[in-house]
């Protein structure tokens, strides 16, 4: 069984593999030393839209720490350039998004070809790389609106629009609906594994503003791929209720939730969890705590992976300590 098999197969919820996958969120990037070495000629955006540039960052984790699956180098926002808009990044600093006038949102099939330069990036993948799955990956619609109604203060703009502008406010996400479901399907047509859904700040809402604003537009994304999928979260406690019965055929959450419980309440393949900044504590942290993880997910199936994105300051000998230990891991 290749890394391929072994991430598809669990992710149809297969336990019987020889170890759990293992991959991390921002495995792609800024806390591996050839991430730098080309972030220091390139800025991040070109490198987002640059393919050739593209596919090595996604390829480099495989080569230097051996994880089980590529995801895709690139942003959330880069969809929101099909409809013609002007993304603006700062180290440090949330993007801001402009060029888009909110009561007036408009996208068009045709827009795609804005954005080709991420299917060419896929077509590199995987012409050079034939036996890892290569994940791709969206925003979900709301927190995608986040960064077009602009970051600050647990996106106070977003939150006080829906109360606001209820109506309108479903126009919106029906629009970025639309858009979510032909980028994740073009990334499949163009010949990606599977797919993640990042709706990283879905948790900041209420349950009942999730369940009316949020969950009939992720389900019906979920509906319309035809991959393996995988739905992520943060901060979800008040709503797994309504989060187990997404059609997603895999969900990850952060070290808040219990990865088990997800598993019981859903029957259906779960990723994570472990806290980001343990790879920051010492190998006997990281031992301590993997093995909590290995021990709570032994019967069901999972996949490794940390509760949010690997930190910049993570030391990359340290992810690989980890990466080893789950392969060896008698399961």
């Amino acid at each position: 069984m290749n890394k391929k098999e072994l991430l598809l197969n669990t992710l149809n919820g297969d336990i019987r593999t020889q170890y759990k996958p293992i991959w991390f969120m921002r495995q792609a990037g800024r806390f591996l030393k050839g991430y730098r070495t080309i972030r220091e000629k390139y800025d991040f955006l070109t490198m987002c839209t640059t393919p050739q540039l593209a596919a090595e960052a996604t390829i480099l984790p495989v080569k230097q720490l051996d994880v089980d699956a590529m995801i895709l180098f690139s942003d959330i926002l880069i969809p929101l350039m099909a409809m013609g808009a002007e993304l603006h990044y700062k180290d440090g600093d949330s993007p801001i998004v402009g060029g888009i006038d909110l009561f007036n949102i408009k996208y068009d099939k045709s827009d795609m070809e804005n954005i080709e330069f991420v299917l060419d990036t896929i077509k590199i993948i995987k012409d050079r790389i034939k036996d890892t799955a290569l994940i791709g990956f969206a925003a979900a619609p709301f927190t995608l609106g986040c960064y077009l109604f602009g970051a600050g203060g647990d996106f106070y703009k977003i939150r006080s629009f829906i109360y606001r502008y209820p109506e309108k406010f479903l126009d919106i996400m029906g629009v970025l609906t639309k858009l979510t479901k032909d980028y994740l399907n073009s990334q499949i047509a163009a010949g990606v594994d599977s797919v993640q859904l990042f709706d990283s700040w879905a948790g900041i809402v209420p349950a009942d503003v999730y369940e009316r604003f949020i969950y009939p537009f992720n389900e019906e994304i979920a509906e319309a791929l035809d991959v393996p999928s995988i739905y992520y979260i943060k901060n979800s406690s008040h709503i797994n209720s309504k989060i187990v019965n997404l059609e997603f055929d895999c969900l990850s959450v952060d070290w808040r939730q219990s990865i088990s419980s997800i598993h019981s309440k859903s029957k259906r393949c779960v990723q994570g969890n472990l806290d980001n900044t343990v790879l920051l504590s010492g190998r006997k942290a990281i031992l301590s705590q993997a093995k909590k993880i290995l021990k709570d997910t032994v019967d069901i199936p999972h996949i490794f992976n940390l509760g949010h994105g690997v930190l910049p300051q993570t030391n990359p000998d340290d992810a690989k300590f980890l990466i080893d230990l789950v392969h060896n891991a008698q399961i």
